[in-house]
């Protein structure tokens, strides 16, 4: 299996004394007491999240075309 490498869009937000990570294109999110460390905590969600081959499936376009855009660089 090829492994690829993809910069994904991720937005902070505080909410109370937790800092939430977002990742809208897979609506994945995590948490941590810190910016650093909410992003931490998000850098492996993507690529456990795709391990489900149904969601990997259901996200064949999206994932085709960041994919297509970043070899373009858009």
């Amino acid at each position: 299996m090829t492994s690829v490498k993809v910069e994904l869009p991720v937005k902070i937000e505080k909410e109370g004394n937790l800092f939430v990570a977002i990742c809208e294109p897979f609506n994945i999110v995590s948490q941590g007491i810190s910016k650093e460390v909410a992003l931490e905590n998000i850098r492996e969600a993507p690529e456990l999240f795709l391990s489900d081959e149904d969601v990997l499936e259901m996200y064949q376009d999206l994932i085709s075309s960041t994919l297509y855009l970043k070899k373009r660089n858009i």
